[in-house]
């Protein structure tokens, strides 16, 4: 931990004292903010001033930290510093038993930044999350190194905890997250355009902490767009990978498939489609999409109606393995944005909000460069879509 208290109940930051000053501190009588008992002051030439518990102690207040943590959690509150906010370092709030790893007051929000370095479960995340949010304070969390996976340009590994965590409205004017690394100082915000499973296509933005400002990680920047060239990538290995050691539902996928006579390599180009909001969904999303696309669209005739109702109540199933997020979102149900996917691809009409009608056939492949050249194109026509409406 990086702050004890004083006999008389007054606060003492660690990191902050000069050497000489630590070496009264060392004399001090100090307990720790949580259960009052003893704790030490561990002030060497390597790493940050701190205090800890004696060793047999049962309070969980500061236990483990690593050091990355306590570095974090130092670059955190000096930034905020920095820019003239209060600063509230390991702030304890009674009322939810939370203690905030830094916190602050912006304008007239307070705004509690916690430094998540180790392994936490996506529910813990929510019901902290939440619990702070019940005392109007908005909780981000920015994820330690062990978080910063990124993949290929423009494509990172994000963590089920990542995914539920995903600041937006009305926080952030795009779905964002942020992993900082203390010893290079340098914070990433990555912005998302989409998320399937453990892959999320970002635009990220890096630099030292200290060339950040809080307006600026919460305004937008990013064009939102997913690069075309890492999507057909992606359909390609879709198409095309080898499945020999395929988990269950992945197994339950290629019978399916196998028992309509279908290969990955000779699907319509509209399966396997990028769609909005789907990043709290547990199931792939080429597999509800070749469901919709096999089950029902392809039993239709042309000029047949669509009840957006009807087709929700007939796909629900796939839905139901989902991720709670921790924020309020503007929600739109990904299977409907796919559905306004295929009005984009002149597959479906849209008559109202909740009536579609079926507008022309799909068209099946028949050899793997067919169905590539047929993917370029399909997302070419969907991309332009998506930038005309943009300007809109």
């Amino acid at each position: 931990m990086l702050k004890a208290m004083k006999e008389n109940g007054q606060s003492v930051i660690a990191f902050s004292q000069s050497k000489e000053r630590l070496n009264q501190l060392r004399e001090e009588k100090l307990v720790c903010p949580s259960c009052q008992k003893p704790v030490i002051l561990k002030a060497g030439s390597i790493n940050i001033p701190h205090f800890a518990h004696d060793y047999d102690a049962s309070c969980a207040y500061g236990k483990g930290e690593t050091e990355t943590h306590l570095q974090g959690k130092m670059h955190i509150a000096t930034w905020l510093h920095r820019q003239s906010y209060p600063v509230y370092l390991e702030q304890y709030i009674q009322s939810i038993d939370r203690r905030a790893d830094v916190l602050t007051k912006i304008n007239d929000t307070y705004i509690a930044f916690e430094y998540q370095c180790s392994p936490l479960e996506p529910e813990e995340l929510r019901i902290r999350t939440e619990d702070y949010m019940r005392q109007g304070i908005v909780c981000v969390w920015i994820f330690g190194p062990g978080y910063h996976k990124p993949y290929q340009e423009s494509f990172y590994r994000v963590a089920p905890v990542i995914r539920a965590s995903l600041l937006h409205h009305p926080y952030a004017k795009t779905p964002r997250f942020f992993t900082y690394e203390p010893k290079s100082y340098t914070l990433h915000l990555h912005e998302t355009s989409f998320v399937h499973q453990h892959n999320a296509f970002t635009t990220t933005r890096s630099d030292r902490v200290t060339n950040w400002t809080i307006p600026q990680i919460f305004a937008s920047k990013a064009s939102q767009s997913i690069n075309l060239q890492q999507w057909l990538f992606q359909k390609k290995r879709f198409r095309s990978k080898q499945r020999q050691f395929a988990s269950k539902i992945e197994e339950d996928y290629m019978n399916y498939l196998y028992t309509h006579s279908l290969h990955p390599q000779f699907l319509p180009s509209c399966i396997y489609l990028p769609v909005a909001n789907y990043h709290l969904d547990q199931t792939p999303v080429y597999i509800w999409q070749t469901s919709f696309i096999i089950d029902l669209f392809n039993e239709l005739e042309q000029g047949d109606e669509l009840n957006w109702y009807d087709v929700y109540d007939m796909m629900r199933v796939f839905f139901q393995n989902r991720l709670t997020a921790a924020y309020p979102t503007s929600f739109r149900h990904p299977l409907y944005s796919y559905l306004d996917t295929l009005v984009s691809l002149d597959l479906l009409e849209k008559r109202s909000p909740s009536h579609f009608v079926k507008k022309a056939d799909v068209i099946f492949p028949k050899t793997l460069d067919e169905a590539l050249e047929q993917d370029e194109a399909t997302l070419n026509q969907l991309f332009n879509c998506m930038l005309n409406e943009k300007v809109k």
